[in-house]
């Protein structure tokens, strides 16, 4: 392989490109939050801290590391959901989003089956959602393989979806 040798003026004249289009990006938005004076807030997933603690122990520890916020898991005990949620936001650190998923039942499937345990597990993690005090669910819609095409991916997570937005809308939790 012949290795090239950049000139200096080249360089230069790259270097300087390359300054000039970060500060054109620093001017766009991109990498600037939409509101003014919004923070950037740091968060884990609660299954990250020692399983050994008891959960507000967990929380706590949490919050002395800094963190702003939890990411937990759906639940199927809503009683125990609430009592959670409400754990976490006494050691000041809520419990915000869901990681649901959806890797194991995508809503690009072509099997009826597989779909129908997607659905009842995205409804579970918005009610776990709800009760524990987070506003979103995060979902994995779809999934690209050998039977399923990219085309067929989106409008079969898409359709399938919007069978779940009047019970988000109706929780108040964002499906992202």
């Amino acid at each position: 392989m012949k290795e090239e040798i950049i000139g200096r003026r080249s360089f230069l004249r790259y270097a300087t490109a390359v300054t000039a289009g970060t500060g054109l990006l620093g001017e766009s938005g991109f990498g600037r939050s939409s509101q003014k004076g919004a923070k950037l807030r740091k968060a884990l997933q609660l299954e990250m801290l020692p399983k050994k603690l008891p959960d507000a122990e967990k929380f706590k520890l949490a919050k002395k590391c800094g963190f702003d916020g939890i990411e937990a898991s759906p639940m199927d005990d809503l009683d125990a959901a609430r009592r959670l949620g409400r754990s976490a936001r006494q050691a000041g650190v809520p419990i915000h989003s869901i990681v649901y998923g959806g890797w194991g039942a995508p809503f690009s499937d072509p099997d009826p089956k597989v779909i129908e345990k997607g659905l009842a597990g995205m409804e579970t993690a918005l009610r776990s959602a709800k009760a524990l005090g987070a506003d979103t669910v995060l979902l994995v819609p779809a999934v690209v393989k050998e039977n399923v095409s990219y085309e067929q991916a989106y409008k079969r997570s898409q359709r399938h979806i919007r069978k779940l937005l009047p019970l988000a809308e109706e929780l108040g939790v964002v499906i992202a």
